[in-house]
């Protein structure tokens, strides 16, 4: 497995797996297992891939995992991406105002089920962190209350704090912060 940042090859195997793990796109079960909460545009991945980066795992000629990050003034966000932001005010960090520091939006990020719970995870994180920790003070992301999967994998698996609550299209999110340095 190779874990390396997205090329212009990558696009539709990125496509591919958001579209297989978009939240509406799976029956009530396979929800219990992760699932992606935004679904981002071609244009927007390759801006993502173009800027900050996306990480990849490629298994062979697939993509089975990825990892994106993105500005905070990345346009256009996604209107959820925007709630997560207004969230933010006052959330602190390390004894930092999060909004206020360098920071940048951690995510999508998804693993292809048969490959959850191996580490890839942590790897494509690992990663994109050591690109962004000269950079950047902190990353945020944002995780579907009702992701208990993912919610467990960031905060207890990659050491992320919760810093707040919103509410978005009726459901509720938790964002999540973390030093990248």
């Amino acid at each position: 497995m190779r874990i390396e940042r997205a090329g212009a090859s990558d696009y539709d195997g990125i496509l591919d797996l958001q579209s297989r793990c978009l939240f509406g796109n799976l029956p009530p079960e396979e929800r219990e297992d992760g699932f992606l909460s935004a679904e981002f545009s071609l244009a927007q991945i390759v801006a993502m891939a173009s800027d900050l980066g996306i990480v990849v795992a490629r298994e062979g000629t697939s993509i089975v995992g990825y990892a994106c990050a993105s500005r905070i003034d990345f346009v256009p966000q996604p209107p959820i991406v925007e709630s997560m932001l207004h969230c933010l005010d006052g959330a602190v960090l390390q004894g930092k105002v999060v909004a206020k520091a360098l920071t940048f939006i951690y995510g999508p990020v998804c693993v292809d089920r048969e490959y959850r719970g191996t580490g890839l995870l942590r790897r494509m994180f690992s990663m994109l962190k050591t690109e962004l920790g000269r950079r950047f003070e902190f990353g945020v992301a944002f995780v579907a209350a009702e992701n208990s999967r993912s919610l467990t994998a960031h905060v207890n698996g990659l050491g992320m704090t919760q810093v707040g609550v919103f509410e978005h299209g009726g459901n509720q999110y938790h964002t999540v912060a973390f030093s990248v340095r």
